[in-house]
């Protein structure tokens, strides 16, 4: 029985994607090589983090850092990836990774009570699911007019 699933085997590539995928390949790898611009911020922030959450020292800032760093990066080279293979799929794989991402620091943000970053996880939060839905109505409207005869 053939996959009936809109991002199944056969979820249909439109030309719609490519701004998607370009956008999450961009903000992923950009999102990786600030890293060095911002470097005493974000060890400033990440030991806020650690100390108001899991009450971690300053030894586990480095290695959460480049953790965090090294999965935006990942995150980016799933969405190139799903560009080269124009894969719905890996593209929709991606915005979830992304989802999944930014949830992981509105709960580090509610538990840290760091309104600030609270508001600009949510926004991004709130965009990646606009994408997210943007994929799945669009392969649904590309599965319905290859249906057509």
């Amino acid at each position: 029985m053939a996959d009936r699933s809109v991002f199944g085997g056969g979820a249909p590539w439109s030309r719609l994607f490519i701004p998607v995928g370009v956008f999450l390949a961009v903000f992923g790898v950009l999102n990786f090589a600030e890293l060095p611009l911002g470097w005493k911020d974000r060890q400033q922030q990440v030991g806020r983090y650690l100390d108001a959450t899991l009450e971690l020292g300053p030894d586990w800032v480095l290695p959460v850092i480049w953790f965090a760093k090294l999965v935006e990066l990942a995150l980016g080279l799933l969405a190139v990836a799903a560009l080269v293979r124009r894969s719905t799929r890996w593209l929709a794989a991606a915005v979830v990774g992304w989802l999944g991402w930014f949830t992981a620091f509105t709960v580090m943000d509610v538990w840290a009570a760091d309104r600030v970053e609270l508001q600009e996880h949510t926004v991004y939060f709130a965009m990646f699911a606009v994408l997210l839905g943007l994929i799945f109505v669009v392969s649904v409207v590309e599965r319905v007019l290859a249906s057509r005869p």
